[in-house]
C-alpha cells in the first residue's frame, strides 16, 4: 500500500511539473493536514500554522523543478515546512498561543466514560502545562522534540531535515526532555507551578 501511495505521488508530481494545477491540488489535499499539524505544534497558534502551511505549499509549487525524481514527496515538503516554521519562530522569537487547544489527537485524550471529574480536570491541567512547557522550549530544542515525538521521525531523518549532525539531534532531544521533566515535575508532585 505504501508503494502504491508513493507511485501515486510520483505520477501527481510528474503531472504538476508539466503544469497540471489539479495534480498539485491533489498533493495539497493529501498532505495539508499533516503539514498544518506540524506547523501548529511548533508555533502553538492556528493562524500561524495556517499561514505557514499555505506558504509551504506555495513554496513547494514554485520549487517543483528542484524536486528529485524517485524521492518521497512528504519528507521533502515536511522539510520545507520545518524550515519555514523555524524561520518564522526566529523572526517572531516566541509567540504564546491565544487559544489553549492543540491537537486533540496527541495531547488530550479527552474524558473517558469511567473517569471521575477530578481525574478529567487533572488530565486537562496536565495537557495545558505540557503544551506551555513545549512552547517554552528554545526553538532548536522544540523543533527536534516535535519532529521526534509528534512526527515519529528517526534521529537520522531529523538530522537530514534540520541539516544538523546526528549527535546534535540526540543532545537537543535529551536537553528538551530534561527541561520538560523539570518543568512538569512540580506539577506532577501536586504543585501548581
Amino acid at each position: 500500500m505504501k508503494q502504491t501511495r508513493k507511485n501515486e505521488d510520483h505520477m501527481l508530481i510528474a503531472d504538476a511539473k508539466k503544469g497540471s494545477m489539479e495534480a498539485f491540488e491533489s498533493l495539497v489535499r493529501k498532505y495539508q493536514k499533516s503539514i498544518y499539524y506540524l506547523c501548529r505544534i511548533m508555533t502553538g497558534t492556528h493562524q500561524s500554522a495556517d499561514d505557514l502551511s499555505q506558504e509551504t505549499f506555495v513554496n513547494a509549487y514554485f520549487s517543483l523543478s528542484s524536486f528529485k525524481e524517485g524521492t518521497n514527496f512528504f519528507p521533502w515538503i515536511r522539510k520545507i515546512a520545518v524550515n519555514k516554521t523555524l524561520n518564522y519562530l526566529k523572526k517572531r522569537k516566541r509567540e504564546f498561543p491565544l487559544d489553549r487547544s492543540t491537537s486533540e489527537k496527541t495531547l488530550n485524550p479527552g474524558p473517558q466514560v469511567n473517569d471521575k471529574p477530578l481525574d478529567t480536570l487533572h488530565i486537562q491541567e496536565l495537557n495545558t502545562k505540557l503544551r506551555e512547557s513545549i512552547h517554552g522550549l528554545p526553538d532548536e530544542m522544540k523543533s527536534v522534540f516535535v519532529l521526534k515525538v509528534f512526527e515519529d521521525m528517526s534521529y537520522k531523518e531529523i538530522s537530514d531535515t534540520l541539516n544538523i549532525p546526528l549527535g546534535t539531534v540526540m543532545s537537543r532531544l535529551n536537553r528538551a526532555r530534561q527541561r520538560l521533566k523539570s518543568s512538569l515535575s512540580e506539577f506532577l508532585r501536586g504543585g501548581t507551578k
